[in-house]
């Protein structure tokens, strides 16, 4: 009898299923429970542990204000494009007054008011503290002082040394010389000698009374005959000469 013929069935190939891996959560530690736009934030996975997140953020905010109390008390910038808003802002912060009259200068009611309303307000435009105004007029003044005070003792040497020059080619006729040349000055000219020579150099000055004393030396009247003389007598001395002219002067 003939063999049945045998028919092998293939065996079907069954595929492995692909696994998804779950997202392994519990390495987030405790920013698993943070949204998911921050479980992997780098700045916050430097924290191990909550406790360590809140000290930081305790320890940040006791700079904000600190900061903030140094910012409150901080000077602005003046940029280099600033408007004359931005720059009197500025000026405001340094402390500068809000109005230039609220200077208050020494020795200023002795002053002219143009004067010291110049300088104030100048200091104003400038931005200075009422301290550094002061302090600035102040100097200013002084070394101002020291200068007139240089002058004027110049001045009185320069003085003396003509004084003492005419005083030595006098001798005791000096006073009654330069108080002739000062009347004579006057009844020419209708004014008086020390107004018109009172800021004069002493050179001037005294210059001016070696031309009037030659002058009445050189006029007719200071060498002419008195009575009483004869006509070869000589000459009259100019110092006696001017007593006879003005021993009798016109009061103005």
């Amino acid at each position: 009898m003939p063999e049945a013929a045998v028919v092998e069935t293939p065996v079907p190939v069954v595929e492995a299923p692909v696994v998804t891996p779950t997202p392994e959560t519990t390495s987030l530690g405790w920013r698993a429970g943070l949204p998911d736009t921050l479980k992997t934030n780098p700045d916050l996975a430097t924290f191990k542990t909550v406790g360590d997140f809140a000290t930081h953020a305790l320890e940040v905010q006791s700079k904000v204000k600190e900061l903030e109390t140094k910012l409150a008390d901080s000077i602005p910038k003046l940029p280099d494009d600033a408007t004359d808003e931005d720059r009197n802002t500025y000026l405001d912060a340094l402390g500068r007054p809000p109005k230039a009259s609220e200077y208050e200068l020494d020795g200023e009611d002795k002053n002219a008011p143009e004067w010291t309303n110049f300088w104030k307000d100048n200091f104003h435009q400038l931005g200075l503290t009422k301290a550094q105004a002061k302090t600035l007029s102040t100097q200013f003044n002084g070394q101002i002082q020291k200068i007139v005070d240089a002058h004027n003792t110049a001045l009185k040497a320069e003085m003396t040394t003509a004084e003492q020059k005419l005083r030595t080619e006098m001798g005791d006729k000096y006073d009654t010389n330069v108080e002739l040349a000062k009347r004579m000055y006057s009844k020419q000219l209708e004014t008086e000698f020390d107004a018109d020579f009172a800021d004069a150099p002493p050179k001037a000055r005294f210059g001016m009374v070696r031309l009037l004393l030659k002058m009445a030396a050189l006029t007719g009247e200071d060498t002419s005959p008195q009575g009483g003389h004869s006509t070869n007598a000589g000459a009259v001395k100019p110092e006696d000469a001017w007593m006879n002219m003005y021993k009798n002067p016109v009061k103005r």
